[in-house]
């Protein structure tokens, strides 16, 4: 078990992040132990992914659409629409597929300019470099 602090530790994130994600309904409430938040190793894994999807740009407001079923593998209850709430979430992800390859080729081609740039910087100071040394 991980108290929030290892939690916090492991993934990165702070663990005032990670109470604000609880409150807010990113993150499900946690077990408690002696009063403490305490974490599992399945409860560690949810929360890298939800930092992996604030990471690329999804907005709390999709993660929390995202969450609001909570985590399917630890849920057992015979009355939800697991195919409803899978075909959302991928649905949603790959939306958010879609936006990070968007992001992903305007980032290419703002790389190639800077290589062109760069390229062309080294090319003007090799031809000035040169001409100082033959006016030696």
């Amino acid at each position: 078990m991980y108290s929030i602090g290892e939690i916090a530790k492991l993934t990165g994130i702070t663990a005032f992040t990670l109470r604000y994600y609880e409150k807010i309904g990113v993150l499900p409430k946690p077990r408690r132990q002696d009063g403490k938040r305490s974490y599992d190793e399945q409860d560690l894994q949810y929360v890298r992914f939800i930092h992996g999807l604030k990471e690329t740009g999804m907005s709390l407001e999709n993660i929390a659409a995202f969450t609001e079923d909570g985590c399917l593998l630890t849920r057992n209850d015979s009355d939800m629409d697991i195919c409803g709430i899978l075909y959302k979430r991928i649905n949603m992800l790959d939306e958010h597929i879609d936006l990070l390859e968007q992001q992903m080729e305007r980032l290419e081609t703002v790389k190639a300019i800077a290589h062109e740039k760069s390229a062309f910087y080294s090319a003007m100071l090799k031809g000035r470099t040169s001409k100082r040394v033959q006016d030696i």
